[in-house]
């Protein structure tokens, strides 16, 4: 499978903290220009988003095993992508501020073409699990973004459920 793997992580209750670090990222330093990795501190049921962008699933894979092997790591949730759509008029560079876990009942057609109507739309995966769809947006701040794209999800048909994790940092690329 080419495109896009991600992991999304929770660090453990309690005095152990988890930073997004290179150090905390296996093979954070030193990586091959075939992957790069972004690192996002978000809100929500998660920590952290954590995106491996590669054509090499091994990689990806690898790098998932050593981080769930982190001690502080009480669980994870890894999506493949199957599908990418992104909005042309958005750079990918700038740092997403919000990420929605989506769950889409029926056609994905009509649901992708209304997401990507969106000003604040930058990309989203197709990705198997409890959730069909991840999607990111950026925005001048958490409350613009919230107006004008997160809460419009949740009137488009199709879509049954849906959570967002709010970035309360920059994304930090190792």
């Amino acid at each position: 499978m080419h495109g896009p793997h991600g992991a999304a992580l929770r660090r453990r209750t309690g005095s152990a903290r988890l930073n997004p670090s290179p150090s905390h990222v296996p093979n954070g330093k030193g990586l091959t220009p075939a992957l790069r990795v972004t690192v996002t501190p978000v809100t929500g049921r998660f920590d952290l988003i954590i995106k491996l962008r590669t054509n090499e699933p091994n990689k990806a894979f690898n790098i998932v095993e050593k981080i769930r092997k982190i001690t502080s790591i009480t669980s994870t949730q890894t999506g493949i992508s199957l599908q990418k759509i992104s909005n042309p008029k958005k750079d990918e560079s700038e740092d997403p501020i919000a990420f929605a876990l989506v769950k889409v009942s029926g056609a994905f057609k009509h649901v992708l073409q209304k997401i990507k109507t969106f000003p604040d739309f930058v990309e989203a995966h197709i990705i198997p699990g409890e959730f069909n769809l991840f999607a990111t947006f950026h925005g001048y701040s958490p409350e613009e973004l919230l107006e004008t794209s997160v809460e419009k999800l949740g009137g488009i048909n199709g879509i049954t459920a849906m959570e967002t994790l709010v970035a309360w940092t920059p994304t930090s690329p190792y």
